[in-house]
């Protein structure tokens, strides 16, 4: 078609064009840009087999637009690529795929104590990913601040993408949710409960933090999950740690459980009931049959940029699987300035199951957050 215009008409409609676009300082005027970009290099070392370097990037954008006083559109662009500089593949390119791990556009709404965000919005909730990474989906969450002490919450995701718990969650599984959070004196916390369509009958979390002393902070999760499949079971998941902070020393130690019935209690190993073993490899065991963990993590800051920390996690799996695993996690990280933050772990992975899958990983990582 271009073919046939002729040069007149391209050019008066490129000064269509012109004439109709906002000046990039006019555009930018009153918008906030937040975000973070990151590298990092990872080198597996499974037993008995090659190593493996793998490299990273990630990159988050997130433009919050004015609207007026109380509404504004939020676009928020992720990009992901890896390498794995080890695989034959990547040197012809195969293996090097930046793409777009989230493409957000929402409008958020705040006014009265109300706060709103429609579209296709993150999903931050207690049982999906908000701990190694975010969850996204299209849909809509409401807060309403009920007094000082108590918040008020509603959610209806109508497609939840990036979980991992719930067979074809992409097809259109309707979720619905409710929660109060509150915070009272030495405790605060939150309850939630979830109905997804074709999925989960019901799902029910409660998470507590307590401050009985000082420098004793004790926390606590419990979630009781039921499928909406004929002949299902509650599934129940409990979580307990207490932290000790004494000047630039911590330490915690916890246990967490899952009782012998099938089911889901999470929808993703990366929220922040799920994602509680302070290790690399295996960080989650919320949705596993009758598996209970032992961790602790003990951690102390050298000056005021860096920080040092080692951590352990014993998994005992009692169900058909049998998978029993320990690691061990030495890491530290160093903040270069403000916005610029190195880190760096090695992680040393046993399996005892009848795969045997040991695997030491080292991660080291650059992240730039503005």
């Amino acid at each position: 078609m271009l073919k046939k215009l002729s040069l007149a008409a391209l050019i008066a409609m490129g000064s269509m064009s012109v004439a109709s676009a906002t000046p990039l300082t006019e555009a930018i005027k009153g918008v906030d840009l937040s975000g973070m970009i990151r590298v990092r290099f990872y080198n597996y070392a499974p037993k008995d087999e090659n190593t493996v370097n793998r490299w990273r990037t990630s990159s988050d954008f997130k433009f919050t637009i004015p609207v007026s006083e109380e509404l504004k559109v939020v676009y928020k662009l992720g990009v992901e690529g890896n390498v794995y500089a080890d695989d034959n593949d990547a040197l012809d390119g195969t293996n090097i795929n930046p793409n777009p791990a989230e493409n957000l556009v929402f409008l958020k709404y705040s006014a009265n104590g109300v706060n709103v965000i429609a579209g296709k919005i993150p999903v931050a909730t207690s049982v999906t990913g908000s701990g190694h990474g975010e969850a996204h989906g299209a849909g809509a969450i409401a807060t309403f601040k009920a007094s000082d002490n108590v918040t008020l919450a509603g959610a209806w995701i109508n497609a939840l993408g990036s979980v991992d718990q719930i067979p074809d969650n992409t097809l259109g599984n309707d979720i619905y949710a409710v929660a109060a959070l509150f915070n009272v004196d030495m405790v605060k916390g939150n309850v939630w409960y979830y109905h997804a369509t074709n999925a989960i009958k019901n799902l029910y979390t409660v998470s507590v933090d307590v401050t009985p002393v000082e420098n004793v902070d004790v926390h606590a999760d419990y979630a009781a999950g039921k499928g909406d499949e004929d002949g299902a079971k509650t599934k129940n998941y409990f979580n307990v740690s207490a932290k000790y902070t004494q000047d630039a020393f911590c330490v915690k130690v916890g246990y967490a459980k899952t009782d012998k019935d099938d089911g889901i209690v999470v929808l993703d190993n990366d929220s922040p009931i799920a994602a509680v073993l302070p290790v690399e490899q295996r960080y989650a065991i919320a949705n596993d049959i009758d598996t209970s963990a032992f961790y602790a993590k003990a951690g102390y800051n050298v000056d005021a940029k860096t920080n040092v920390y080692v951590a352990y996690a014993g998994v005992n799996d009692k169900s058909e699987d049998n998978a029993d695993s320990t690691e061990v996690v030495v890491g530290g990280s160093y903040k270069y300035s403000k916005k610029m933050k190195f880190s760096a772990l090695y992680s040393i992975f046993n399996d005892k199951s009848a795969d045997n899958e040991d695997q030491n990983e080292l991660k080291v990582e650059a992240k730039y957050s503005f």
